[in-house]
């Protein structure tokens, strides 16, 4: 359960908050499309839920946990331990394998990864089609290149998958593989599911929806 309590974000040089949450709360196991014009604050909200980037005031726990009391440090080992993040952008990293990328966050956290994540990673990418998960990512489409990212998202199972535009940079028909494959994960590692969308086909898969508007406050629960 995610749980946000008068929220506000602000950037300097703009005369209103970014985003203004007096309450917004996200059950376990939702699949919740965001949606909004750019600038509505979709983007912000990926990032304050998952701890990229600071709130100025309010709450945001997960559980019990206060996430909005971290350290910058402790934000980046909850977001690596609970929070699976998919871009629109696969910062993927030339020279590796589709394999060695999925496993790299992995490396930063253990001194020796453990076989259940090798292993979960092969699984990942073998259930997403990447077969050639040994070649170098370079050599790989776009499709498959946002489908390693989700690998890499999924490789810890999270207990949230936050994506942020996951489908802006992809061909109508590696979108819609993307998306039917983003949904199918969710389920079958029962993560929550929150996307930043204009894509018609990624919205109505989700399971309800919540509307940014500039200037707009936002008071919403969903379950």
């Amino acid at each position: 359960m995610i749980t946000l309590k008068d929220v506000k974000v602000s950037f300097k040089g703009l005369e209103k908050p970014a985003l203004d949450i007096p309450f917004l709360q996200i059950g376990d196991g939702v699949k919740l499309a965001v949606t909004g014009i750019s600038g509505s604050g979709k983007t912000t909200l990926i990032n304050i839920l998952c701890g990229l980037e600071n709130i100025n005031s309010g709450s945001i726990m997960w559980d019990n946990a206060a996430l909005h009391s971290f350290s910058q440090m402790q934000k980046d080992r909850f977001r690596g331990e609970n929070v699976g993040l998919v871009m629109q952008d696969f910062y993927l990293y030339g020279g590796l394998s589709a394999l060695q990328n999925v496993l790299l966050p992995s490396k930063l956290r253990y001194f020796c990864v453990p076989k259940t994540i090798t292993k979960r990673a092969v699984y990942l990418l073998e259930r997403l089609n990447i077969s050639r998960y040994y070649q170098n990512v370079d050599m790989l489409s776009r499709g498959e290149k946002q489908r390693v990212a989700i690998a890499r998202a999924l490789a810890n199972a999270p207990k949230a998958i936050m994506a942020d535009e996951p489908t802006a940079s992809l061909d109508k028909e590696s979108g819609t593989e993307v998306v039917k494959l983003l949904v199918s994960l969710a389920d079958e590692f029962k993560a929550t599911l929150i996307c930043a969308a204009h894509d018609r086909v990624l919205i109505d898969k989700m399971d309800c929806c919540l509307g940014l508007e500039k200037d707009k406050k936002v008071e919403a629960s969903f379950s």
